[in-house]
């Protein structure tokens, strides 16, 4: 019996031994500059780590979640700071040396049963003269700066027209912003705001209004009223609007190039650039004369030019019309008055129903709404003897039954006369057999439109006044 209790106690002997050899072998070579067992810190298990590896992964995740700094301004505008680039600093790697020391030694053992866990904050380190000179140098702390020389001016814009421009309220003084800023980041604030009432009366300076800005201030007050008027022109669908940017050219400049004001206050009207402005919508808008593309019934398209047919703005109405509500301040839309005036306004303004014809191919035709009701052969004029039908776009202007065509040498009745062009027009030809082909090129008309009896009589019927003719080759 005492053999067994004495190699049971060998035994236990031996297997602490054992346990304390392998303690100290665990402590004194696997556990050595590294971290032992069952210590967390920040979430991150630590054992067999060294304390640098831990500092250098906490650093990276800060780095990657680092809380950027907002500034707002007293304008409202807000920015945001990356610290690290203002000269902030921040490492784990003093809190991590001493939770390393804390679990040198044999008092790792504890940890075994429960483990240890660490929340861990870094240290900051903060170089505020870098700080100042980043911030100092960032363009939104270098507008609108306090300068006692700042003044109220208006000044042309060129799409807003005249503005004024105020440098005399909330002016930044910077130095202050910067250190008001600096104090932020380093009390690790995350919005630091400009504009409440304490910061802003620290970081921000006006300048009281003289006399001359006042008066200023008066003259604005017209130029403003002014530049309040839009206009909004019409001419079928297309459109030109007329607001500040427009305007501001109607007000009257001395040989410096500042405005003229009268002894009111108000500034004064340059009626002749109204005039030439009416001018510019008639050069762009009017349609009379004007080169035409147009899509054929035989498929080709042509270039036309002249002709009677198309808009002209009546530029004296309009001028008369524009002044007045200019100086009145009458806004609204407008549709201008014309000289000369057809159904379409836009661009196209022939429409979908108009004759067409092709002298080319001694062929015309009509087209109502889009749709073609009629088409013949006809003769146009005789171009062997220099009296061709010319190319143009114009319009029926007038229509009569039974009318004697008069000319030198002749006097032709007729039983439909519809005129497009001066003394050329469509109309019945009784006298010839045949129609198309060659025939103009030697025994044309004088310049008409020869069309068979049986067409003209229903064509009549169907033309109005003012439907358009294009005449082309």
């Amino acid at each position: 019996m005492r053999k067994i209790i004495i190699r049971i106690i060998s035994a236990v002997c031996a297997a602490a031994a054992l346990l304390t050899a392998a303690v100290i072998a665990l402590n004194e070579i696997y556990y050595k500059d590294v971290f032992p067992a069952g210590v967390w810190i920040n979430g991150l298990y630590c054992t067999g780590m060294t304390p640098q590896a831990v500092a250098d992964d906490l650093d990276s995740v800060m780095q990657e979640n680092v809380e950027r700094v907002t500034v707002r301004m007293a304008d409202g505008a807000c920015y945001e700071l990356n610290p690290g680039e203002y000269g902030v600093t921040a490492s784990y790697r003093s809190v991590i040396e001493d939770i390393y020391k804390e679990n040198s030694g044999y008092s790792w053992l504890k940890n075994l049963l429960c483990g240890r866990v660490y929340e861990a904050e870094p240290d900051y380190c903060y170089d505020t003269e870098t700080m100042r000179e980043k911030l100092s140098g960032l363009s939104w702390l270098n507008e609108r700066l306090y300068n006692p020389e700042n003044t109220v001016s208006i000044v042309r814009s060129e799409e807003e027209g005249y503005i004024l421009s105020d440098e005399t309220k909330d002016l930044l003084l910077k130095d202050e912003a910067v250190e008001l800023i600096c104090e932020g980041i380093v009390n690790q604030l995350t919005d630091i705001d400009l504009s409440s009432d304490e910061n802003k009366s620290l970081c921000y300076k006006s300048i009281p209004y003289t006399d001359e800005m006042k008066d200023t201030l008066e003259k604005w007050k017209g130029v403003s009223k002014l530049q309040s008027f839009h206009m909004l022109y019409v001419f079928g669908d297309r459109q030109e609007l007329i607001c500040a940017g427009v305007t501001a050219d109607w007000l009257a400049l001395d040989d410096e190039g500042n405005l003229v004001f009268d002894e009111n206050n108000n500034p004064v009207t340059d009626e002749s650039v109204i005039e030439e402005y009416v001018a510019y919508l008639s050069t762009k808008y009017d349609t009379v004369g004007t080169e035409r593309e147009f899509k054929a019934t035989s498929g080709k398209t042509v270039k036309i030019e002249g002709g009677s047919y198309g808009n002209a703005i009546d530029t004296e109405a309009e001028y008369e019309f524009l002044l007045n509500a200019f100086l009145n301040g009458e806004s609204g839309t407008r549709v201008p008055e014309y000289k000369t005036e057809v159904l379409e306004k836009g661009e196209d303004d022939i429409g979908d129903t108009y004759v067409e014809v092709d002298m080319g191919e001694q062929h015309m035709y009509y087209y109502k709404d889009g749709e073609l009701v009629l088409d013949t052969p006809v003769v146009t004029g005789n171009m062997s003897r220099g009296w061709d039908t010319p190319s143009k776009v114009c319009y029926v202007y007038f229509k009569q039954k039974n009318r004697v065509l008069r000319g030198e040498n002749y006097a032709t009745p007729v039983k439909y006369w519809m005129a497009v062009d001066g003394n050329s027009g469509i109309h019945d030809a009784t006298w010839r057999d045949e129609f198309g082909g060659d025939i103009y090129l030697t025994n044309g008309s004088h310049g008409c439109i020869n069309t068979p009896l049986e067409v003209m009589s229903e064509l009549y019927e169907l033309v109005e006044e003012g439907t358009p003719v294009i005449l082309f080759y």
